[in-house]
Order: C-alpha cells, then sequence, then structure tokens
C-alpha cells in the first residue's frame, strides 16, 4: 500500500505559509504498512487539483489531502474532488445546522457563503472539526480511500488523530519492526552521548539508533534489531544507569508537562523573570491547559529600569556587572521570587543577537539565576550557538531544565 499527499493553497507556494501538515501525516502513517510516495503541492487552481486527484486515484491505495475547504471562493478542493470523481456535491442539512450553532454561539449570524462548507462530495463520510468551521471527509473510489481535511495545522491534526487514524488503524496493519523506544535528554552534546551509546549501551543491546539535536536537547530514538518483547525495560534501566538525570522523559513527554508533574506533585508554584527571551518561557507553559494550578505569572523586564522597579535589582549591581551577568540573574530570581509570591522563580537574562554582543559577552551569552522552594539560589552563565531564535528556544529549555533539576533537588551551584 501507498500513499499520495496533496497541499492545495497559493501561500503554500508563495512563502506565506511552511507546509508542515505533510510532514505530520508522514510520521503517523510510519507505524502503519503504508509508505508515503508522494508529497505535492498545488496552487488554488481547479483544474490542476483535479487532474493530480484523478491521477493520484488511479497510482495510490491512499490519498490525503489538505486545505481549501474554507468558504471562500478560492476554496477549491471539494469541487475539486467532486470533479475529479464525476461525483455531484450534496448538501448535508444536519452539517448546515451545525455550522449556524458555532456561530450563534459566538454571537455572529453566520455569513451566506459559510453554507459552502455543507457541500460534500456524493457518498462522502463527514469529518468533524470540533474546533473550526471547515469538516473534511472520507470517500473510497477504484479501491483507492481519499481523505480531505482543512489546512489549519491545529485543525488538521487533530482531525487527523481523531477522526482518520481510527478509519485507517482497522484496515492497516502495523508496521513490523516500528517499534521504537523515544528518549530525551539535555545537558550535555550530541558527539557526548553518541559516545555513550557506542561504548556502553550498544555492546549490550541488539539496538540501532538515530539521533536529533535541536532547542529541546537530544533526542534519542532506538529501534530494536531482533524481536525481543524485554529490550525497552532492560535498555531504560542501563540508560538511566549511564545518563542519569541527563534524561528528563520518553516518548511523545514534553518539558512543559514534566514541570508541571514536580509542581503539582509538590504543591509547589513557579515564576519567570525574562530578559533576552522575552516572555517565551512564560508562553510556553502557559500553552498547556491546567498550568494555572503552578505557574503564578511572569515579569518581562527588558529595560534596566524595569529590572530596578519590578525585579528589585540594585542600580550599583546592574551598573558594576552589567544587565548580562550571573549576580543579575541572581538578583531577578531572587527580586522576581518576592515579586510573584511563588515559591521557585527562573529568571533568564541575556544577549539574543544579532547585535550587542561583545569580546567579554559575545551574542549567545545567556545567565540564568533560580531561586527555589527550598531558598537555594543556582547560577550558570551558558554561551549558546544560533540565530536569535534558536538563542532564545535553547535558553527557554536550558532554565526550565535547571527549574526540572531543583525540583529533583539535583540542581548544580546551589547555595
Amino acid at each position: 500500500m501507498n500513499a499520495f499527499i496533496l497541499a492545495i493553497g497559493n501561500e503554500l507556494l508563495n512563502g506565506d505559509i511552511v507546509d508542515t501538515n505533510s510532514s505530520f501525516i508522514e510520521r503517523e502513517l510510519s507505524a502503519y504498512s503504508l509508505q508515503v510516495r508522494k508529497v505535492s503541492i498545488l496552487p488554488d487552481d481547479p483544474g490542476l487539483a483535479r487532474a493530480a486527484i484523478r491521477s493520484g486515484i488511479e497510482e495510490f491505495s491512499h490519498v490525503f489531502i489538505m486545505g481549501g475547504l474554507g468558504p471562500t471562493e478560492d476554496d477549491i478542493t471539494r469541487e475539486a474532488v467532486a470533479g475529479a470523481l464525476g461525483r455531484p456535491l450534496v448538501k448535508d442539512p444536519a452539517e448546515l445546522e451545525i455550522l449556524k450553532r458555532k456561530f450563534d454561539s459566538c454571537g455572529r449570524a453566520m455569513p451566506s457563503n459559510n453554507e459552502k462548507q455543507a457541500l460534500f462530495p456524493q457518498g462522502s463520510q463527514i469529518l468533524p472539526n470540533p474546533i473550526g468551521t471547515a469538516c473534511g471527509f472520507f470517500l473510497s473510489e477504484k479501491g483507492c480511500r481519499v481523505f480531505a481535511f482543512p489546512g489549519v495545522p491545529s485543525e488538521m491534526k487533530r482531525m487527523f488523530l481523531d477522526q482518520a487514524l481510527p478509519i485507517l488503524s482497522i484496515e492497516l496493519p502495523k508496521r513490523q519492526g516500528t517499534e521504537r523506544l523515544v528518549v530525551k535528554t539535555i545537558g550535555t552534546g550530541e558527539s557526548a552521548i553518541d559516545a555513550i551509546i557506542k561504548e556502553k549501551i550498544v555492546p549490550r543491546h541488539c539496538v540501532r539508533w538515530e539521533i536529533l539535536a535541536g532547542g529541546e536537547g537530544i533526542i534519542i530514538k532506538f529501534y530494536p534489531t531482533k524481536e525481543d518483547s524485554g529490550w525497552k525495560a532492560r535498555l531504560r534501566e542501563d540508560l538511566e544507569a549511564c545518563l542519569g538525570q541527563l534524561i528528563y522523559g520518553y516518548g511523545e513527554e514534553e518539558m512543559g508537562a514534566i514541570i508541571g508533574g514536580l509542581l503539582a506533585g509538590k504543591n509547589l508554584t513557579l515564576g519567570c523573570v525574562e530578559s533576552c527571551t522575552g516572555g517565551h518561557i512564560s508562553k510556553y507553559l502557559t500553552d498547556r491547559a491546567g498550568s494555572s494550578a503552578y505557574f503564578n505569572g511572569g515579569l518581562v523586564v527588558y529595560s534596566n529600569e524595569l529590572k530596578v522597579r519590578l525585579a528589585g535589582v540594585s542600580p550599583a549591581l546592574l551598573e558594576r556587572h552589567g544587565a548580562v551577568s550571573v549576580e543579575t540573574a541572581e538578583a531577578l530570581a531572587r527580586g522576581g521570587k518576592r515579586a510573584l509570591g511563588c515559591d521557585v522563580c527562573l529568571a533568564v537574562t541575556g544577549i539574543a543577537g544579532p547585535g550587542g554582543g561583545s569580546e567579554e559577552k559575545p551574542v549567545g551569552t545567556v545567565c540564568f539565576g533560580i531561586a527555589d522552594h527550598r531558598d537555594r539560589v543556582a547560577v550558570e552563565r551558558r554561551v549558546i550557538s544560533g540565530d536569535r531564535a534558536d538563542i532564545r528556544e535553547r535558553a527557554l529549555f536550558h532554565g526550565l531544565n535547571m527549574v526540572r533539576l531543583a525540583l529533583l533537588d539535583v540542581a548544580g551551584n546551589a547555595s
């Protein structure tokens, strides 16, 4: 079995939006006996879309289409699918009523052009959209399974997981040999992790591995090379013995969820004082539902004036050591803890670039401070490589890892 992914939208071709939907579907399908053989991006052109869909149905067992299901004139996917299959578009009264209720709940009258979103190729199974107005649909043609989703990534991903995957899992067996263990680490480099795996893990386990370095740390994926039902447990045990607290999670676990779980488990609250990250850490934490149970709030103190006024940093200290220093990071953490009324406070101050660096403090210099629930303070100074976005992202995860280690009572440089 093989698959064709088709993304439709002018915005994908003119550089306004990056197609992340296709890679998401590829990752999700990798666990099944369905190989993605072709990915195409087309403009909002009905003729091109019809031809691609018609060809895809002839060549592939599965076709996945994203985009073009909105209410406007350039949303052409439903018409293109219907035309390619020679089927009429049929209005679904129940879906039209659901659309009207969605607008009513927002206190708005539904524009007449949204009625288009209740039209589906004859014989389609509607794929509900719980967070938007554009429903998808599923149908079969000449033995090919055709799925259509809206192009908004959050909507597409939820609909794929909730609506499409259950359909696919009925007919597609899990691919043999795709079982894996994903290990997330932070605090050391890719080469150091690779050396530990080669020297201490590979001689004891029948596995192959992949390493991916990014802002959230070093991600390692292990795959068994022979049948062994207990391989994961034994591998985890050895990895934890070799890497210790460098490991912060497994599988789909994320740093934000891990921090939240530790705080909630200890009935503690967290606050952040941010300079170079500009509120990025606070946003990351509060992107998670339920974070109000453990996150008190944050201060963005970009200017020295606000470092003094909001976080209580001494002007003399700033004059003596500068805004980017471990001394200032410590003062921000202590002052932030008082100002935010939290049990643990993380402070980050640095030079994200591209300008502002010096020989003593080059671009990428970031200083971290943490005042924890045991009245200890830890500070660190790091020089982080990359562009502005890279530096801010890596500072975010390094700072949160300091919080994790403090909550586990293994923070370094605590006093």
